[in-house]
């Protein structure tokens, strides 16, 4: 093994002896050290404004935030198993909304995004839900994903990796939800080929994963989400099912829209450094109503497509 391999092993068992709300505050404190270095500052920025019509200081407070909480998010998580890991503090608001939805759907796809402390939404289900798997695109870092995934096995979550060309973890994903288990889809990132959708506002390609496992398996997507209330503690909320169509645009449509009321739901926590609306975008006709926009975290509970 290389020494800066050794080197970053060393330091991530170093972090793992933090407790979680230490952690939060170094990650903040190092996201926005990040943030007046400007790392992406003005995509961030233009994204914010694009998508949100936010200009000035409440744009500058969004993307700022942002920034903090995604250094949270990443220095959080290793100290998953630890002394006083984020799962000690994860809060589930309707526990009892949560075991109704599993009973009657044992098995389901999980929807959520890039979003709050998403780690933690995946440790929120495994306590309602025995196996809880998550499907997620493979980063350009491989020996950092293997770490990554180690600590996400450490608070109960299996990470299916998927490339670009790679279709045999489509076929373990589908298996999962035969037997019963919970597929968790992160589906807000910019995908290699999807359904041409609105997203955010903007027109784009959506990622059609939720709607094609949901219904090749027949079950239900389940949207959800979880914010960082303060340092170190996280809030898990659930919305209702959502019955797909068959129709992979309209339900992909459906999909985008929820995601954006969860990002409605707390802007400043969302990951806008992430180069989502790169590339040529797809013609649609204008929309005469947003329901994210217009409904925005009630669309989770209403579910009316």
């Amino acid at each position: 093994m290389p020494p800066v391999a050794w080197l970053q092993i060393f330091l991530l068992r170093l972090l793992n002896r933090l407790a979680a709300d230490t952690a939060c505050r170094l990650g903040g404190t190092l996201g926005i050290l990040a943030w007046r270095i400007g790392v992406r500052r003005r995509l961030a920025s233009r994204q914010v404004t694009d998508c949100l019509g936010l200009r000035g200081p409440a744009r500058a407070r969004v993307v700022r935030r942002s920034y903090a909480s995604m250094g949270a998010q990443f220095v959080q998580v290793w100290t998953a198993g630890g002394p006083d890991g984020p799962e000690r503090h994860a809060v589930v608001l309707n526990p009892r909304w949560i075991d109704l939805q599993v009973r009657r759907h044992p098995s389901a796809v999980f929807l959520s995004s890039h979003h709050g402390d998403w780690d933690m939404a995946g440790h929120g289900m495994t306590r309602h839900i025995p196996e809880v798997i998550v499907y997620a695109k493979a980063q350009h870092n491989p020996a950092m994903d293997e770490l990554l995934n180690a600590q996400r096995w450490r608070f109960g979550v299996k990470v299916l990796m998927v490339g670009s060309a790679d279709r045999s973890t489509g076929v373990q994903a589908l298996r999962a939800l035969r037997r019963r288990a919970a597929l968790g889809i992160m589906a807000d990132q910019r995908p290699w080929e999807g359904s041409p959708v609105w997203y955010l506002g903007q027109p784009t390609l959506g990622f059609d994963g939720p709607a094609f496992f949901a219904h090749k398996a027949g079950v239900p997507i389940i949207p959800g989400f979880a914010v960082r209330r303060r340092a170190g503690v996280s809030q898990l909320f659930v919305g209702r099912p959502y019955l797909t169509t068959g129709d992979r645009v309209r339900d992909t449509q459906h999909v985008m829209d929820l995601l954006g009321a969860m990002v409605l739901a707390a802007p400043g926590q969302y990951f806008w450094q992430h180069r989502r609306f790169v590339g040529t975008r797809p013609e649609l006709p204008p929309r005469a109503v947003e329901p994210w926009r217009t409904r925005g975290v009630r669309l989770l509970a209403d579910q009316q497509a």
